[in-house]
């Protein structure tokens, strides 16, 4: 997908959460009759004074209950976000692709918890254990505005509480 991150001009203590994240599931991760054995997540979300918006594209990759490889897609637009300490949590709604069988359905709630070390996501109240990073990168970070010369707001600036891994 094309995950994109804007920010609003005006708007200070931006945070921008980003990711490109692998990673591989404990041996006993299910997901609606789905045996979970690893995923890929793309994240580009920023929360603001005055708003948060952003998007999630997860792809799980699996096995069916009739031992075939299976794909769960899940598509999210988050509407709200808090940064707490080096943990991100983003909040908003989702569209769930199983892959074979029924066609996606749309509306659930999403909850991705997002650390340096890894992504956990609650689609429609059903919880995923956590996707520990086992490739790619995770970066949580808070803007703040630089004071020019004459005390004027400039650009963002980075280097308040980034983490990444």
């Amino acid at each position: 997908g094309n995950i994109q991150v804007r920010s609003t001009p005006g708007d200070v203590g931006e945070q921008m959460v980003t990711a490109g994240t692998a990673g591989l599931f404990p041996a006993s991760a299910n997901f609606s009759g789905v045996e979970l054995a690893g995923g890929v997540i793309g994240i580009g979300a920023r929360r603001s004074s005055s708003s948060a918006n952003g998007d999630v594209e997860i792809q799980f990759t699996g096995m069916s209950a009739l031992g075939l490889s299976q794909l769960v897609t899940i598509t999210g637009w988050i509407t709200s976000a808090s940064v707490v300490g080096g943990t991100a949590t983003l909040n908003g709604t989702a569209t769930l692709d199983m892959g074979e069988g029924p066609p996606p359905t749309g509306g659930h709630t999403l909850v991705v918890t997002v650390t340096a070390t890894g992504v956990t996501v609650n689609i429609g109240g059903t919880a995923l254990p956590n996707l520990p990073k086992t490739d790619g990168f995770i970066t949580i970070e808070s803007l703040r505005r630089c004071r020019g010369s004459r005390g004027s707001t400039a650009s963002p600036c980075l280097g308040e509480g980034v983490s990444t891994a």
